[in-house]
C-alpha cells in the first residue's frame, strides 16, 4: 500500500494463500492483490490454487477468492479458469453467482475468446430470480455494451422488461445508459421505450434516475422522434430539472444546470422562464456551479433581461452598496481566473449578434469603463477593442463616448495603477484614440492635451504611448484648424504660450527606450518646432500661418468607418498587376554568388530510388568546377566581400594576428574550394572500430562525452495525424526505435487494453472448434501406479485368451436369450403374483451366474486374488437397515438426551416442517427433577413452531418433572427458514431443578440437522433408463462433485459378498440413497431432497487390501446440483460406520 517493493515476498504469500484457516487465506489474497504485477513469476503457481478455493464448500472462501482473483488476474489465469468461473454461475447461493458475474468482466478484458463461450450462460442470469445477481449482469452487460453496443442489440426485450418491472434505481440506471447507446443503432426503440420513460421522469423519486432518463431523451433522439409532443415532454423535463436546482445537495444543483445547458440550444424559451433560479445559482458559494450557471445566462440573454443579467454579473466584481442590500447579491470575488471569465461573459452577451440584445449603447459604454475600474485584471485589450468597436459603428453614441473618454483620460486613479499588474492602462489607448478621432465632439480641446500630456504617460506601456502621440498630433491639428477663422495678435500669442508647453512636454517621449516611441516623439517636436519658428517669423502678420491652415489636411481627409472582416478578400485585383513578379529587379550577381554555395547544395538531394541521378549530378558538378577561370572566382569572391561591407546587418570580422592555419575558419577562404565527400552509413560502423577509438581516447586522455538527449515532443490531446506528421514519424523511426522506454519494461495490473475484446463478434454462432481449452490433467504417482498395473492385467489377459483356442460362447448365448425370450412371453400371460415370485427367483439365478462366470473368468486368466462384485439391486433391497434411530446429544452424571430429527409431510407458510424428538432420561436412581422445560433458540435455520404439538407427547414448551431413572419424550417442530448446509443444527437451552438442591443447572443442546433428513422418497423408484436421460439432458446442472471413502472391515468366517450387501445397505440406508443399477464393481446412486436438489453418485470397491489388511476400500464419487447440500451430504456420508 505504501509503495515498497514486496517482490521477495511473493512465494510466502501464495503459501499463506493455500492456507486452510480462513483468516490466514484472506490475508494472503490481499496482500496478492496489492502486491503483485502481470509478471509476477509465482502467479503460474496459482491455477490449481485458484481451481482448488473455487470448488470449496465455504461461501467466504470463494468469495475470498474470487475477489482476489480480480485484482491479479493474467491472460494465462483468465484462459485456464474461464470454465470453472462459467460453471459457478449456476451456483446455489446467490452470493457467489453475483461475484462470479462480476469478476468475469476482468476475465473477458484478459481473454477475450472467454466472451463467445460464455455470453449463452451470460445472458440467463438476466433472468435471475435474485435481484443482485440480475443487477451484478446488467452492470457488466452494460460495461461490455460502452465501446461497441452492437454486440447487445439482441438484449434490447430482456432489458425492457427489467425497464418496466424492476425498482432497483441502480439497475435502471444502467440500463437507460445502456439503451442511450443502442437508440442510435435501432431508432425503432426510441417510440417504444418513449412512454417508459416519460412515466419515470413524472414518477419517480430519485434524482439519479430522473437524470439518467432526461440524459437519454436528450442524446437519444426523442425529442425528435416524439412530433407534436415533443414540446410537452421538453417541458416535463425542464419542469422536473428545476427541482434539481432547488434542492440543497450542490451535485445535483451542478448535474440540473448541466442537463439544462443540453435544452438551451433546442429549447431556449423554456429555459429563460427559469431565469430566476437561475441567476440564484450565479451567487451560489460552489464555483462549478456558477460557472455552469454563467453558461446558461449567456444562452438566456436578450433585450429584456441583458440589463439584469450584466448587473448581476458585475456584482460579483464589485461589493454591492450597504443601501442596495439583497439576499441574492453576491459578494466580490477575488479569484482573478473567475473575474476575467465574468468580464469576457459579460463582453460575449452584450456583443455577440452585432450587439443585437442592447438597446442603449450609451449604458454600454457606462459598463464597458466601469469594468476598467472594478474588473480588478488585467482585461484592457478586451475592453480596448469593444470601445473602438463601438465608438466605430454606432454614430450616435459617439459624442456620449469621447465625454466618457475624457472623463477616463482625466481619472488619476487609474493612471496611478499603470505599474500595476493586474491594471486595465491598455483602456487608455482607446479612450485617447476616441477622443482624437472624434475630436470634433470634444467640449475642452486645451484641457483633453492636458491630459494627453501627464506626466503619468511615461509609465504606461510604449503601444499606448504611441497612440497618444499620435492623437496629440491630431487633437492639435483640428485645434489649429478651429483658431485659423479667429486669427488675430493675442490669439497669437496665447497659442504661441500652449505650443512652447506642448513642446517642452513632447520631450519627454524623446527619451523613450521604444523606437516607436522615441521617433513618433521625435516627429512631434519637430511639428511643434516648425509651428513656433513659423509664427515667431510671423507675428506682425494679422492672418495664420499658410503651414497652420494645411496641418488638418494630414488627418481629416476621409471618415473612418468600419471594414468587414473579408473585405480584403474582396477586392478585385487591378488589370496589369501581377503579384509574383519582382517590384525591383535584385542585382543578379550578388545574389546568385551568395546563395550559389546552398542553392548548388540543394539541387544535389538523395533520392534512395534512383541513386543514378544523384552520382551524375555530382560528377557534373565536380568536372564545372576546374573548369572555371581564376579570374571569375576572384571577382566573385572581391563581390561578396564589398556586399558584405556594406551591409548593415553583417558584422564583420577583424583581422586576427593569429596565423592562417590557426583559425577555425577564414573568410576569404575559397568555398568554392571546399570538397563535397558522400558519406555512407558504413563509415559510422561503431562495432568494427570500437576497440580502436577506446585506444585512441586513452592516448588523448579524453573523457567520454554524454550522450544527446532528445526530448520527446509535446501533443495536444485531440490531435489528428496529418500527412506530414506520418512522414516526420517515418523518418524519426530509427531515433524511436534506438529510444529506451522505462514504462514497456514494467506492465500495470490494473491496466488492459479492451481493444480486442471490444471487436468480439457476438451475432456468429459457436463453431463446433469453439470450446474452453482443457487443462492436461496430471495423475498422482498413486494414480499412475494403479493405471499401469491395470494396464498390465489387460494385456496379460488378452495374451492369454488369444493364445488358448476360441470358445464357442455365442450359441450358449442366444439359447440362452431365447430361453429368456420365452420365458418373457409365458411371463406375460401368468398373474401378477406368479410375476413377482418368478422375478424373485430369476434375479437370484442371474445373480449366482453373474457369480459363477466371473469366478470361472478368474480362473482361466490365473488370478490368484478373488474378485468380488456387488450384489444385485433385489439383493439391495432385501436388506433391512434401521433408518431414523435415536443419536446422543447430551451425556451428563445425572441425565441423557437422544434425538431423532425428521421431515414432516405438513408445511407453515410455504417452509418445509421438521420435527425433533428428544429422549430424556434421569440417570439418578434418587434424586428427582422439576421444572424441566427446553428453549429453543432463534436462529436464521430454523423458526420454532410454538403452536404445533401432539395430543400425547409432550412439547419443548412444557414443563416437566422426571422421577429417577424414568425417561420421558418430548416433541418439538421447526420451519425451515435457509438453505441445506454443511453444519446446521438446532440450538436449544435445557434447564431444569434437581430436588433437595439449590443449584441451576442449565445445559445447552446443539441437535445436528444432517443432509438426509430433507430426502424424500420418490413416487416412482428411479430406473437406469431415467436415470442415463436425467444425466444426458441436465448433466450441465450436476456442477459440484466430492468424493468419500468408507473402510470395511473383513472378519474371518464371514463371506465377503454377505459384507459388502450389508454394508451397502447401510449405505444406503442411512443416506436415503436409491439403488438405481448394480453392475459387477459398482453401483449407480441417486437420491432428492424436499428443495430440489439432486444428488447422482458412483459406489465402488477395491479389495486389493482385503487379505493384507483385513479391510475393504469402498469409495463413494457424488455429483450433486447444490454445494451447500452436497457439503452436509459428504460430511454424512464420512461419518458412517461399517
Amino acid at each position: 500500500m505504501l509503495g515498497y517493493d514486496m517482490s521477495w515476498a511473493s512465494f510466502h504469500i501464495v503459501e499463506v494463500m493455500s492456507s486452510p484457516k480462513l483468516v490466514h487465506k484472506r490475508t494472503g489474497y490481499l496482500a496478492a492483490a496489492q502486491s503483485f504485477q502481470q509478471d509476477t513469476d509465482v502467479l503460474m503457481l496459482t491455477t490449481n490454487l485458484i481451481k482448488k478455493d473455487l470448488a470449496s464448500a465455504s461461501a467466504l472462501e470463494i468469495g475470498i477468492t474470487v475477489n482476489g482473483l480480480s485484482h491479479i488476474v493474467t491472460p494465462d489465469l483468465a484462459r485456464d479458469l474461464s470454465q470453472d468461473l462459467v460453471s459457478m454461475l449456476n451456483h446455489s447461493r446467490p452470493y457467489i453467482r453475483k461475484k462470479v458475474v462480476l469478476v468475469l468482466y476482468k476475465v473477458f478484458l484478459k481473454f477475450p475468446e472467454a466472451l463467445r463461450l460464455s455470453f449463452p450462460r451470460l445472458k440467463e442470469k438476466l433472468e435471475d430470480p435474485d435481484a443482485s445477481v440480475v443487477s451484478a449482469t446488467v452492470s457488466v452487460i452494460c460495461e461490455l455494451a460502452r465501446k461497441n453496443p452492437r454486440n447487445y442489440l439482441p438484449l434490447a426485450p430482456q432489458l425492457f422488461r427489467l425497464l418496466t418491472t424492476s425498482s432497483n434505481n441502480w439497475m435502471l440506471i444502467k440500463i437507460i445508459k445502456m439503451f442511450a447507446s443502442l437508440t442510435p443503432l435501432e431508432p425503432r426503440l426510441v417510440k417504444k421505450l418513449l412512454p417508459p420513460l416519460t412515466s419515470l421522469i413524472q414518477t419517480t423519486r430519485a434524482m439519479s434516475v430522473l437524470y439518467e432518463c432526461i440524459h437519454t431523451v436528450i442524446t437519444g433522439g426523442f425529442l425528435e422522434a416524439a412530433g407534436d409532443a415533443s414540446h410537452a415532454l421538453a417541458a416535463t423535463c425542464v419542469s422536473r430539472l428545476r427541482k434539481f436546482l432547488e434542492d440543497p445537495d450542490q451535485n445535483l444543483k451542478y448535474v440540473g444546470l448541466l442537463a439544462m445547458s443540453r435544452f438551451l440550444t433546442t429549447h431556449p424559451k423554456l429555459i429563460a422562464e427559469n431565469k430566476d433560479i437561475v441567476l440564484e445559482c450565479i451567487d451560489d458559494e460552489d464555483f462549478s456551479i456558477r460557472l455552469r450557471a454563467l453558461d446558461l445566462v449567456v444562452g438566456m440573454a436578450n433585450k429584456k433581461s441583458l440589463v439584469d443579467i450584466v448587473k448581476r454579473l458585475i456584482a460579483h466584481l464589485v461589493p454591492p452598496d450597504e443601501d442596495d442590500v439583497s439576499l441574492h447579491e453576491a459578494s466580490a470575488v477575488l479569484d482573478p481566473i473567475y473575474r476575467t471569465d465574468i468580464v469576457n461573459r459579460i463582453i460575449y452577451i452584450c456583443s455577440q449578434n452585432q450587439y443585437k440584445n442592447i438597446a442603449s449603447f450609451e449604458w454600454y459604454i457606462g459598463v464597458l469603463v466601469g469594468l476598467a475600474h472594478v474588473s480588478g485584471v488585467t482585461v484592457g485589450d478586451v475592453l480596448t477593442k469593444q470601445l473602438m468597436d463601438v465608438a466605430v459603428r454606432v454614430k450616435s453614441v459617439r459624442h456620449f463616448a469621447v465625454k466618457q473618454m475624457f472623463r477616463l483620460l482625466s481619472d488619476k486613479q487609474i493612471l496611478q495603477t499603470a505599474k500595476k499588474r493586474d491594471s486595465n492602462i491598455e483602456v487608455m489607448s482607446a479612450a485617447a484614440w476616441i477622443c482624437g478621432e472624434y475630436c470634433s465632439l470634444l467640449d475642452n480641446i486645451p484641457a483633453t492635451l492636458e491630459c494627453l500630456l501627464t506626466p503619468h504617460v511615461v509609465d504606461m506601456p510604449s503601444n499606448v504611448q504611441a497612440i497618444y502621440i499620435h492623437n496629440i498630433i491630431k487633437i492639435y491639428s483640428f485645434w489649429v484648424n478651429e483658431l485659423v477663422d479667429e486669427w488675430n495678435a493675442e490669439l497669437q500669442q496665447e497659442f504661441l504660450k500652449v505650443t512652447e508647453v506642448m513642446q517642452s512636454k513632447v520631450g519627454m517621449f524623446t527619451r523613450s527606450s521604444d523606437l516607436e516611441v522615441k521617433e513618433r516623439g521625435y516627429n512631434a517636436k519637430a511639428i511643434f518646432d516648425l509651428v513656433v519658428d513659423v509664427i515667431e517669423k510671423e507675428q506682425n502678420d494679422t492672418r495664420a500661418p499658410t503651414l497652420l491652415c494645411g496641418l488638418s489636411a494630414l488627418f481629416s481627409i476621409h471618415e473612418l468607418n468600419p471594414v468587414a472582416p473579408k473585405a480584403q478578400k474582396k477586392v478585385p485585383i487591378p488589370d496589369g498587376l501581377d503579384l509574383d513578379q519582382w517590384i525591383n529587379e535584385p542585382l543578379p550577381e550578388l545574389v546568385f554568388d551568395s546563395d550559389s554555395d546552398t542553392a548548388s547544395m540543394d539541387t544535389l538531394q538523395f533520392d534512395p530510388e534512383n541513386k543514378n541521378i544523384y552520382k551524375k549530378k555530382k560528377k557534373h558538378t565536380r568536372r564545372s568546377s576546374p573548369s572555371d577561370d581564376e579570374e571569375n572566382i576572384e571577382k566573385r569572391r572581391a563581390a561578396r566581400l564589398e556586399a558584405r561591407r556594406n551591409d548593415p546587418y553583417y558584422i564583420m570580422a577583424e583581422k586576427s594576428s593569429h596565423p592562417k592555419h590557426e583559425t577555425l575558419l577564414d573568410i576569404e577562404e575559397d568555398i568554392d574550394a571546399i570538397p563535397v565527400v558522400k558519406l555512407s552509413i558504413d563509415d559510422f560502423d561503431h562495432g568494427k572500430k570500437k576497440k580502436s577509438r577506446k585506444g585512441k581516447k586513452k592516448q588523448m586522455g579524453l573523457s567520454n562525452p554524454p550522450p544527446p538527449v532528445i526530448v520527446p515532443e509535446e501533443m495536444p490531446d485531440d490531435a489528428v495525424e496529418s500527412a506530414s506528421d506520418q512522414e516526420t514519424g517515418a523518418n524519426a523511426k530509427g531515433i524511436g526505435a534506438l529510444a529506451y522506454n522505462k514504462s514497456q519494461g514494467y506492465k500495470d495490473i490494473f491496466a488492459s487494453d479492451d481493444t480486442v475484446l471490444n471487436t468480439v463478434d457476438l451475432s456468429k454462432p459457436l463453431g463446433a472448434e469453439e470450446k474452453f481449452p482443457q487443462l492436461k490433467a496430471y495423475s498422482s504417482p498413486e494414480d499412475a501406479r494403479r493405471l499401469a498395473e491395470a494396464r498390465a492385467r489387460e494385456e496379460r489377459k488378452a495374451r492369454r485368451s488369444a493364445s488358448k483356442a476360441p470358445i464357442a460362447v455365442i450359441p450358449t448365448t442366444k439359447s440362452s436369450q431365447m430361453a429368456d425370450d420365452d420365458g418373457g412371453k409365458k411371463k406375460k400371460k401368468k398373474s401378477r403374483t406368479s410375476k413377482d415370485s418368478k422375478s424373485k427367483s430369476k434375479s437370484k439365478s442371474k445373480s449366482k451366474s453373474i457369480e459363477k462366470k466371473l469366478k470361472e473368468e478368474s480362473e482361466e486368466n490365473g488370478d490368484t486374488a478373488e474378485v468380488q462384485d456387488l450384489p444385485v439391486a433385489p439383493l439391495i433391497n432385501d436388506t433391512n437397515v434401521a433408518l431414523s434411530e435415536p443419536f446422543s446429544v447430551l451425556m451428563q452424571d445425572d441425565i441423557a438426551v437422544d434425538a431423532v430429527v425428521l421431515l414432516t409431510d405438513e408445511h407453515e407458510e410455504g417452509l418445509n416442517v421438521i420435527s425433533a424428538k428428544l429422549y430424556l432420561t434421569n440417570k439418578s436412581t434418587e434424586a428427582s427433577f422439576s421444572n424441566l422445560r427446553i428453549t429453543p433458540i432463534a436462529s436464521f435455520d430454523f423458526r420454532y413452531l410454538d403452536q404445533k404439538r401432539l395430543t400425547d407427547v409432550a412439547s419443548f414448551s412444557d414443563s416437566l418433572d422426571l422421577a429417577p431413572s424414568q425417561t420421558i419424550t418430548m416433541m418439538g417442530y421447526f420451519a425451515v427458514l435457509g438453505d441445506v448446509r454443511r453444519g446446521l443444527c438446532l440450538r436449544c437451552d435445557l434447564q431444569y431443578d434437581i430436588q433437595d438442591s439449590s443449584a441451576l443447572n442449565q445445559h445447552n443442546l446443539e441437535i445436528p440437522v444432517s443432509a438426509s433428513v430433507f430426502v424424500v422418497a420418490p413416487q416412482h423408484p428411479m430406473d437406469p433408463a431415467r436415470f442415463a436421460a436425467l444425466l444426458a439432458e441436465h448433466g450441465s446442472e450436476f456442477d459440484y462433485r466430492d468424493t468419500a471413502t468408507l473402510q470395511l472391515p473383513v472378519i474371518d468366517g464371514t463371506a465377503l459378498d454377505q459384507a459388502l450387501i450389508t454394508a451397502l445397505g447401510t449405505i444406503t440406508g442411512k443416506l436415503k440413497l436409491q439403488v438405481v443399477e448394480v453392475v459387477p464393481g459398482a453401483a449407480s446412486l441417486y437420491a432428492k431432497s424436499v428443495q430440489g436438489a439432486q444428488v447422482a453418485g458412483l459406489l465402488k470397491y477395491d479389495l486389493s487390501t482385503a487379505e493384507q489388511d483385513k479391510t475393504a476400500i469402498i469409495s463413494i464419487d457424488l455429483k450433486c446440483t447444490d454445494d451447500g447440500f452436497l457439503e452436509a451430504f459428504m460430511d454424512e456420508t464420512a461419518s458412517i460406520q461399517l
